[in-house]
């Protein structure tokens, strides 16, 4: 053997045991970085579900969606208000995803973007709703939080509502009282019958004022609590007649005919005044939609041995289906009030008695051919 054959194989094997030595050690330090990043994910994931036990249990009792996502803006967690608008949400899974919102999406994307704590903050549709949103930096991320604000909207829309309908029926009343006031300074207003008549007609438009005023003082009233509610056991029909001797008048001098099917065993639990007012409202509806020579039927019958429940027939145009749900709404006039006087508060007193009795009020329309709507009341049974 060549002298050098010897020293040439050691050297070989020196490199081959170095070689296999360093890549043992790559090796056992690629496990020790798997099994660090695998601890690392662990307590992350174990920091983050502490988290999220956090918010669950600081959020839960929220009647506001609240959602938390990371910086990549995978969802961390949703309260359940979150979860009852959007589910619950999957692993990991995308904010824009999750709430099926791209605004919503790049909202906390911006929020993300600003430094200042305050966080941003605008206006989006969810659903075909109106939210407040609001995105802010956390320490894990981002934190969205949303209020839905369509009562705020729709208290908006009655307000102007208010604000138009006011407008408009007040100015009818007080043009109609200066051009009578007027009538009767002169020359004309000297004649005794004249004046006796003009007189009337000023009585009535103040009479139509004063009503106005009434409505709204009622349903402030019955809105805020004030209005205390004595139920006892009462005839419903002594509560009929009560609201069509007030209204016999004007069902006269609109030539309808007013008929009356109520058992006189019937006895409900009512305040009897505030529900003769109610089933008055609900009368003056029909009696204010009702052609002239029409019949109006007020029909009472128990549905359930601790239900009674009062139908009002009219037989005027009836109630486009898209309105029957809105009808009892405060200031709320359907097309087809548009062109009569009222407030549209008469319908939203109903429903505030019937509720203050334990009952409900509802609408629909009568089975065609016949035309017309049934305005429905429902008491408890005495």
């Amino acid at each position: 053997m060549e002298p050098g054959i010897p020293i040439a194989l050691a050297a070989l094997g020196l490199a081959l045991g170095a070689g296999w030595y360093l890549e043992r050690r790559r090796r056992r330090g690629a496990e020790r970085s798997a099994d660090r990043a695998a601890r690392d994910a662990v307590e992350q994931r174990t920091a983050w579900q502490a988290r999220a036990g956090v918010l669950e249990a600081a959020t839960g009792a929220s009647v506001d969606p609240l959602m938390a996502a990371d910086d990549s803006l995978a969802v961390l967690f949703a309260n359940p208000a979150a979860q009852a608008l959007f589910g619950p949400p999957g692993e990991a899974q995308p904010l824009v995803t999750y709430a099926g919102s791209p605004p919503v999406e790049d909202l906390a994307r911006d929020a993300l973007g600003v430094p200042d704590t305050d966080g941003v903050e605008r206006i989006l549709q969810i659903s075909g709703r109106p939210y407040r949103a609001r995105a802010a930096r956390t320490a894990f991320g981002v934190g969205v939080w949303l209020e839905d604000i369509s009562e705020l909207h729709r208290l908006t829309r009655a307000r102007q509502d208010l604000i138009d309908n006011l407008s408009h029926e007040l100015r009818t009343p007080l043009s109609a009282l200066r051009l009578l006031a007027d009538t009767l300074q002169a020359p004309a207003g000297e004649d005794p019958r004249t004046a006796k008549e003009l007189a009337a007609r000023m009585i009535d438009e103040v009479d139509t004022l004063h009503q106005m005023a009434q409505e709204m003082l009622d349903l402030s009233a019955l809105e805020s609590g004030r209005q205390v509610v004595r139920l006892t056991p009462v005839a419903l029909n002594d509560i009929v007649a009560s609201a069509v001797r007030r209204l016999d008048v004007e069902a006269g001098r609109r030539e309808l005919r007013l008929t009356v099917h109520v058992a006189d065993d019937l006895r409900v639990l009512a305040d009897a005044e505030q529900a003769a007012r109610a089933v008055q409202n609900v009368l003056h509806n029909a009696l204010k939609f009702s052609p002239k020579g029409g019949e109006v039927r007020l029909v009472a019958q128990p549905e359930a041995p601790d239900r009674v429940v009062l139908q009002v027939w009219d037989e005027g145009p009836g109630i486009p289906t898209e309105e029957l749900d809105r009808i009892f709404e405060r200031f709320y006039r359907g097309d087809r009030a548009r062109g009569t006087p009222g407030t549209g508060l008469g319908l939203a007193i109903v429903h505030h008695v019937l509720r203050a009795h334990g009952g409900r009020a509802w609408a629909e329309n009568r089975r065609p051919p016949a035309r017309g709507a049934i305005l429905s009341l429902a008491f408890q049974a005495a």
